[in-house]
């Protein structure tokens, strides 16, 4: 008989966590509790608490925590415009729309209430179309912001108990990423430059996905800082965004410099150096990753100091050997961009590694 293979518990629950069926599992246990809460509760219009939960759940805490704010808000401003509005005018047309433009305007008017906006529209023109003539304007706005902040508690609730998940700790995989990433672009381009082969389209993917990594920090930034993460934490993942995005910058000047340089020229007198700072920074780079991502050990800085020191000290020896003046003013000037970069790579790659030891995160 074949044996049957069992799945082990812990794998298969990593499985969910390192995938989509994370989200969608907290998002669905959201939906349930809150279900479960309103029906308990008796709650006429328990939808709209359900309805909530599933819009705020997001894929981390901090994600959460700013749509919950951007829906409680903009539920209290448009309860309140639209209440004012029904309790003045009725349901008629001129009391809706004042009550959106008033609502809108006052969100608009403030950028942590912006994103807000919609949300605070559909509820002003719910309160006054949804009411009932005679009774009071008030109470289904009150209704509307009860509903609306039980399902965010529960949504709130299940991001932090049902398979949490931090914004801190994505962004830590996503400047992992980036670190990664920059470090193949970075060996690429020095390499195709060695070998003087064209690596435009390999480079391009990587660009690309740097690109939309260091976008999706920047929002992760944001959602961490919803979490209240410390001061000194939120600094360090401040430092190595912006030094991983002038990395890049770095790497975006050498592989334009190679796309215009084409001579045979300089750089082939110092292969040997160029190939060790290459394989050096790269190094490092990917240690980096490798740090932020499992917690390893910071990357040992001695090999990218000799090669640097290498490098600096043959060019030192090509400039009393006078060899730039054997070779056109467009040859120098590409050499010797190309080798800004790279020492600016290797320079920021060490003070990365300097700075997170000296905070202790070795």
């Amino acid at each position: 008989m074949p044996v049957k293979r069992r799945i082990p518990v812990a794998k298969l629950l990593r499985h969910v966590q390192h995938s989509g069926l994370r989200h969608a599992l907290r998002t669905a246990t959201a939906a349930v509790v809150t279900l479960a809460v309103v029906t308990a509760l008796r709650l006429p219009q328990g939808y709209w608490a359900v309805v909530t939960a599933v819009i705020v759940m997001q894929a981390n805490l901090g994600g959460s925590i700013q749509a919950s704010w951007a829906r409680l808000a903009g539920t209290a401003i448009g309860a309140v415009s639209g209440a004012l509005a029904a309790s003045l005018g009725g349901q008629a047309w001129y009391a809706v729309g004042g009550a959106v433009f008033v609502t809108l305007a006052a969100c608009t008017g403030v950028a942590r209430l912006r994103e807000s906006s919609r949300v605070a529209g559909i509820t002003a023109v719910i309160v006054i179309l949804g009411g009932h003539p005679g009774a009071s304007a008030w109470q289904p706005g009150l209704d509307r912001f009860l509903e609306i902040s039980l399902g965010i508690l529960t949504a709130l609730a299940v991001s932090v108990f049902v398979l949490p998940s931090r914004a801190s700790r994505a962004l830590d995989h996503g400047l992992a990423a980036i670190f990664e990433d920059v470090a193949a672009c970075f060996a690429l381009v020095v390499e195709g430059r060695l070998h003087e082969e064209s690596v435009e389209r390999r480079v391009f993917a990587l660009k690309d996905r740097i690109l939309r990594t260091l976008a999706r920090c920047r929002e992760l930034r944001r959602e961490a800082g919803a979490e209240g993460v410390s001061g000194e934490a939120e600094a360090q993942r401040a430092m190595l965004l912006f030094r991983a995005e002038r990395l890049f910058e770095h790497v975006l000047a050498m592989d334009h410099v190679a796309t215009e340089w084409r001579g045979k020229g300089l750089h082939r007198h110092l292969p040997g150096e160029l190939a060790g700072l290459e394989a050096a920074t790269a190094e490092v780079l990917t240690g980096l990753g490798a740090h932020l991502r499992r917690r390893e050990p910071l990357p040992d800085l001695a090999r990218l100091g000799e090669s640097v020191k290498a490098a600096r000290e043959k060019l030192a020896a090509m400039r009393r050997e006078r060899a730039p003046a054997a070779y056109d003013l467009s040859e120098v000037m590409h050499f010797f961009s190309f080798m800004h970069g790279m020492l600016s790579c290797a320079a920021d790659a060490g003070e990365i590694v300097r700075r997170l030891r000296a905070a202790g995160d070795d």
